[in-house]
C-alpha cells in the first residue's frame, strides 16, 4: 500500500474504532434500559440536597442517569417501602422515577419529563371510590396517620382524607399528601411523587400533587412513567443544558462546584490523549534513534 494511503488509514482507524465503541455503548444501554433515549439529564435543582453545593451521589443540575423502562408498579420501590427494606437511591429511600406530566395538567409537550422520587403508591378502590394504601404498614404507626372527616386514624382502606408521614427525607420533616383532592378525579392507581429539595424548601406541602407545587395534580399513572433512574454520570449533562436555552428553570443555576468539576473533566478529555500521543511519539523517536545507532555500528 502506498505511503499516503497508509497515512490516511492510520487516521481513519482510530475514528472508526471510536464510532464502533460509541455504537456498542449506546446499543448496550438501549438493550439494558429498554428505552430510547436511554438517558436523561437532570435540569432543575428539585432533587439536590443543598441550595449551593452539588453533593456527590445525589441528583444535581447537569447529572445524567439511565432511564430503565418499567412495566408494572411492583418494579418501583417507593420511599415508604424502601425505608423498611433499606433500599435507597441518590441519597434517600426508594426509587427516583422519570415521568411525563403534560398528560394530566396540559403542560407543553416540549417540557422535559419530571425526575422525582416515588413516595407512596395509591391503589384505587373501585367499590368505595377512595384508595387502599397497604404499603403504609411498612412504617410504624407513630410515623404516619390518616386525617379523616372526624379524627386521625390508621385505616389504610378506601382512604378519602389525607395522609401525613412524619420524619421524611434528609430534612426530617412531615409530608402532607392531599388524597381528598384526588377522589372523584383520579379513578385509577398511581404514585405520589416529590423532589428531595422541594421538600426541604417548601415544607410539608411539597409533593408534586400538592396544589401549591402544581407539577402533577393527580397521582402518576404507570403509563406516564418513562422509567426508573439508574446509574449516575455527574456534571457532563451541563454541556447539553448550556447548549439548550431555557432548559434550566428561571432563577436556578448549576452549583459552582459542578461547573468546576466539568471543566476538569473536559481538560482531562483533551489533555490525556495528547499526553498519551506525545509519550508514544517520544518512545518511537527514541527507538528509531537506537535502531539507527545499531545499524551505523
Amino acid at each position: 500500500m502506498p505511503e499516503e494511503h497508509e497515512s490516511l488509514w492510520d487516521w481513519i482507524k482510530p475514528l472508526l474504532a471510536a464510532f464502533i465503541a460509541v455504537g456498542l455503548i449506546l446499543g448496550g444501554m438501549v438493550l439494558y434500559t429498554g428505552n430510547w433515549p436511554p438517558m436523561a439529564v437532570v435540569s432543575s435543582d428539585s432533587m439536590q440536597h443543598s441550595s449551593t453545593v452539588a453533593d456527590f451521589g445525589v441528583l444535581n443540575i447537569g447529572d445524567v442517569v439511565l432511564v430503565k423502562k418499567v412495566t408494572s408498579a411492583s418494579q418501583v420501590t417507593t420511599y415508604v417501602v424502601g425505608q423498611e427494606s433499606g433500599f435507597s437511591s441518590y441519597g434517600e429511600f426508594g426509587n427516583v422515577i422519570i415521568y411525563n406530566s403534560h398528560d394530566i395538567n396540559q403542560r407543553p409537550n416540549h417540557v422535559p419529563p419530571v425526575i422525582h422520587r416515588a413516595i407512596l403508591y395509591l391503589q384505587y378502590n373501585a367499590s368505595g371510590g377512595g384508595y387502599d394504601i397497604p404499603s403504609l404498614l411498612h412504617l410504624p404507626f407513630s410515623q404516619w396517620y390518616v386525617v379523616g372527616p372526624a379524627a386521625q386514624s390508621h385505616d389504610i382502606y378506601n382512604v378519602k382524607g389525607s395522609i401525613v408521614i412524619k420524619d421524611v427525607g434528609y430534612p426530617g420533616t412531615p409530608v402532607y399528601i392531599p388524597i381528598s383532592n384526588f377522589v372523584g378525579k383520579a379513578n385509577y392507581s398511581g404514585f405520589v411523587t416529590m423532589g428531595d429539595y422541594n421538600h426541604a424548601f417548601r415544607g410539608e406541602n411539597a409533593t408534586d400533587q400538592s396544589p401549591s407545587v402544581g407539577i402533577c395534580p393527580l397521582p402518576v399513572k404507570l403509563q406516564w412513567i418513562v422509567g426508573i433512574a439508574e446509574g449516575y454520570l455527574p456534571y457532563v449533562g451541563l454541556i447539553k443544558l448550556e447548549l439548550t436555552p431555557g432548559s434550566i428553570p428561571p432563577n436556578q443555576a448549576p452549583a459552582a462546584n459542578s461547573v468546576y468539576a466539568l471543566v476538569l473533566i473536559l481538560m482531562a478529555i483533551v489533555t490525556v490523549p495528547i499526553a498519551s500521543e506525545l509519550i508514544l511519539y517520544i518512545r518511537r523517536e527514541r527507538r528509531d534513534r537506537e535502531q539507527g545507532k545499531k545499524k551505523s555500528d
